[in-house]
């Protein structure tokens, strides 16, 4: 072709050499690859991988962390298998909600409870001295390895005298308490090195999937009862009152904040089913479903069969752990439950009168005796004292519950500096 003939044909060659160019790179091997350009980053293609939680992505969940992790491997190059990204469905998104587990366990005459979320562990009262071993023993049937967290509810005996051994064998991270640590304790404390922390009302605490709330104390008393640790647990939907031994003014402060919300699944009813606890106001605020008493043999009068009564009329289905054995309930992530029993699975409906049924060393002994004599060993305490007296001491004016002498150190009361008892 002349020059001339190029020149004339110049305008038709612009016009078609677009089209020629577009059809040599649509020749295979010379395509752009997804990561020059229309696909994203592998690590964003990755969450849409879904699989199973494993139980530390659980207890992160529960934290309220996110659980979603990339698949991709170090080093994977991207855009390695489109198909897989234009094929594979949206995950589901990540649920906190796990099956929680919580352990009324059969200590006696005291109160020991366990709770299990995913993989955290709580140890919430220890039981005395000799329920250590039921603890532990409760911990192995439902496969829990270690504590991370412990609360005592309050310093006396039969809450807090086998948690000290359960400390120093587990030695969990944190013990949250109210007021000042008992010495044994603190020694227990400080050699597992559990961190120890005081909560008040309005507090709130996370175990696993569970939230705890501080209920009470607002503030001390310096009655230990009284200024029990009260938590209200809301797991999977679910509420569940652990009183300790809660009494007198922030019984009725509990009750007012427990009636703001619905009612309670399960009551752990305070101080064994005292006749001093658990007045039938608070129970119109409370309305449990259920209600546990942790209770043994006991010279006491517990449970007393006033607050058996009062629970009945409000409606509750009763256990005890000294006619129930260790007694399990598990919380399923959708909200239902269910019910274990190392004994009987029937309920208490009524318990005999306190002369009839209350037997310790083979003496029937009363809950609130106003006898002038006390037998031999006999001291008296008071509702909500922390002194055991002589009969006759000016403390017991108002009330006097005869208990004997060991029962009283055991329970944490020191001698009155008054009347000056023996021991």
């Amino acid at each position: 072709m002349s020059p001339q003939s190029i020149r004339r044909a110049r305008p038709g060659l612009l016009l078609w050499l677009p089209a020629a160019l577009l059809l040599v790179f649509s020749l295979p091997g010379c395509a752009a690859t997804s990561s020059d350009v229309a696909s994203p980053p592998h690590s964003e293609a990755a969450p849409q991988v879904s699989r199973s939680p494993s139980i530390a992505e659980g207890a992160e969940a529960s934290a309220g962390r996110p659980t979603s992790r990339s698949s991709a491997k170090p080093g994977a190059k991207a855009g390695a298998e489109p198909a897989a990204q234009s094929s594979a469905r949206p995950p589901r998104p990540a649920t906190a909600a796990k099956r929680v587990t919580i352990i009324f366990v059969d200590v006696g005459q005291g109160d020991a409870v366990l709770l299990q979320s995913g993989s955290t562990e709580v140890l919430i009262d220890g039981g005395p001295s000799a329920g250590a071993a039921a603890v532990e023993a409760a911990m192995r049937r439902a496969g829990m390895t270690g504590l991370d967290y412990v609360v005592a509810s309050h310093m006396h005996a039969d809450h807090i005298g086998g948690m000290g051994a359960l400390v120093r064998d587990h030695r969990p991270s944190k013990a949250f308490i109210a007021g000042a640590c008992e010495a044994r304790l603190r020694a227990a404390f400080e050699a597992a090195r559990t961190r120890i922390t005081q909560v008040r009302r309005g507090a709130s605490l996370q175990f696993g999937a569970v939230r705890a709330k501080v209920l009470s104390p607002a503030s001390l008393s310096g009655d230990k009862n009284a200024d029990s640790v009260v938590l209200l647990l809301e797991a999977n939907g679910r509420r569940i009152l652990l009183t300790g031994d809660l009494t007198g003014p922030n019984e009725a402060a509990v009750g007012s904040i427990t009636a703001r919300g619905p009612p309670l699944d399960v009551l752990k009813v305070a101080h064994h089913g005292s006749a001093y606890s658990t007045d039938s106001r608070f129970l119109a605020q409370a309305r449990p479903r259920f209600a546990v008493i942790e209770v043994g043999r006991n010279s006491y009068g517990h449970p007393s069969p006033a607050t058996v009564t009062r629970l009945r009329q409000a409606g509750a289905r009763i256990y005890t752990t000294q006619r129930n054995g260790t007694v399990t309930l598990t919380i399923r992530p959708d909200g239902t439950t269910a019910w274990r029993f190392t004994k009987s699975s029937r309920p208490l409906l009524k318990v005999r009168s306190r002369a009839a049924s209350q037997v310790h060393s083979g003496a029937a002994v009363g809950a609130d005796d106003t006898s002038a004599g006390g037998g031999a060993g006999a001291v008296f305490i008071t509702r909500t004292g922390e002194c055991y007296h002589r009969a006759g001491c000016r403390y017991l004016s108002h009330s006097r519950i005869r208990i004997s002498l060991a029962e009283a150190k055991a329970r944490g009361y020191r001698p009155c500096k008054v009347c000056r008892p023996p021991g």
